[in-house]
């Protein structure tokens, strides 16, 4: 479904040239949620706007569906670290307003289908009876789950999710991986899910790539063969969501020994 083959990206600065990522290859197969870890800096974030097609690689190709990225494409959405709504729409109106963009506005005023998707989204994440509210009147948790639901709205193909719940108190992103979990089960789009929580990796994924120090290369890909839901509560598969967790500290730091040791070694003598 996605591919990523031989992709490498250098932006170019007056200080110099930065390369982010360096000689990617990923494939994401339909349906699956794939989680992208690593530290700050080593190309997480390019690689979504590479899918995205917000970004073109300086080397290799993206595919979605087949055929190679060039531009954004409809069935493709994309979810930021913040909601971004707009402040003088309803819930309702921000979650519509993808169709809207897209040259849809007179099928929604004529198909209650449409309202109709909208609001279930709406009451599948705990939203039911804000649809009329304005988005000052909820909390950032809320807000995320409003965007969430604009973000699907559309059935995209692809959904590309940037640290979406990384401003979040740690109860709050809890119960949203939760619903994440449950809205993948249902609708299946084909994710790929940015974050720096490791925890949050494992209880969403199927599998989780994990990017090494810039440039960002593909240190290794671990499957997370754990059945759904999951959950750090008292749950039979708590043993191996906590184990898994273990594994990939351990991968993420042995990714960094080499930086590590140098930093050991202290000034050349």
């Amino acid at each position: 479904m996605i591919e990523l083959t031989g992709v490498s990206r250098t932006f170019r600065t007056r200080a110099g040239d930065i390369e982010a990522l360096r000689a990617i290859d990923l494939t994401v197969a339909e349906g699956e949620f794939l989680a992208v870890i690593g530290r700050s800096g080593c190309g997480k974030s390019t690689l979504l706007r590479l899918v995205a097609g917000l970004l073109r690689p300086t080397e290799g190709r993206v595919s979605v569906g087949g055929a190679p990225v060039a531009r954004p494409r409809r069935d493709v959405a994309l979810m930021f670290q913040r909601p971004a709504l707009l402040p003088w729409r309803s819930v309702l109106g921000n979650v519509l307003l993808p169709l809207e963009i897209h040259g849809q506005a007179h099928r929604i005023k004529q198909s209650a289908g449409e309202r109709e998707r909208a609001r279930a989204l709406l009451d599948s994440v705990g939203l039911a009876g804000f649809h009329k509210r304005l988005p000052h009147e909820l909390s950032g948790g809320m807000q995320q789950r409003v965007a969430l639901c604009r973000a699907l709205v559309q059935r995209p193909r692809v959904l590309l999710m940037d640290e979406p719940f990384s401003a979040l108190d740690a109860l709050t992103r809890e119960e949203l991986a939760g619903q994440l979990q449950q809205v993948h089960m249902e609708v299946r789009p084909t994710t790929i899910f940015v974050t720096h929580s490791i925890q949050e990796a494992v209880l969403l994924a199927d599998r989780v790539a994990v990017l090494g120090a810039r440039p960002g290369r593909v240190r290794r890909i671990i499957a997370v063969d754990i059945p759904r839901p999951r959950s750090f509560g008292h749950n039979a598969h708590l043993a191996d969501v906590t184990a898994r967790v273990a594994e990939l500290t351990d991968l993420l730091h042995a990714t960094d020994a080499p930086m590590k040791a140098l930093l050991d070694s202290g000034p050349a003598g």
